[in-house]
């Protein structure tokens, strides 16, 4: 039995929360070192046990738990503007690619004929279409999975 292995168990012993074992005991009574250090707490815990008690303020309590709600608000606030930052982060990525697919098929072009019509309906550029629509499809869901995690997170706070 070492020294050290016992020392971190005299306080719990001395206020009566725990018990030594046999080995314990028998290396405690052979020992000096920690025999004085158990003699030492169990002093301590006497002396604590004599002194008076304090009674809080009467505002203790409500200056306490102001405070906690003030802590629980800054926590939640730092979470807001993280999630806040990645929608709007999503939002961008979304309306990046709705631009990426209107660039590809000319829609931005400053002029829309009948003819862009017609080459738009055709199946080469249907299946270009649904290749990137694909990408926005994806990142319209992970949006909507974020901002339905959002409302959850926001019931279940309240």
């Amino acid at each position: 039995m070492r020294c050290a292995e016992l020392e971190s168990r005299f306080e719990a012993v001395a206020d009566g929360s725990a018990e030594l074992s046999p080995d314990e005991r028998a290396h405690v009574a052979s020992c000096a070192a920690c025999s004085a250090r158990l003699q030492r707490a169990r002093d301590i815990e006497q002396w604590l046990a004599t002194r008076e008690v304090p009674e809080p303020p009467p505002s203790f309590t409500a200056a306490v738990m102001m405070r906690v709600g003030r802590e629980k608000w800054r926590t939640e606030r730092a979470f807001d503007i993280g999630f806040n930052l990645a929608i709007a982060a999503g939002v961008l990525v979304i309306l990046g690619s709705a631009i990426g697919v209107a660039w590809s098929l000319g829609l931005l072009d400053i002029t829309i004929d009948a003819d862009l019509l017609g080459q738009i309906l055709s199946p080469q550029l249907e299946a270009r279409v649904t290749a990137q629509l694909q990408t926005i499809v994806i990142a319209t869901a992970l949006l909507a999975s974020a901002l339905a995690l959002w409302w959850w997170a926001e019931t279940a706070a309240e």
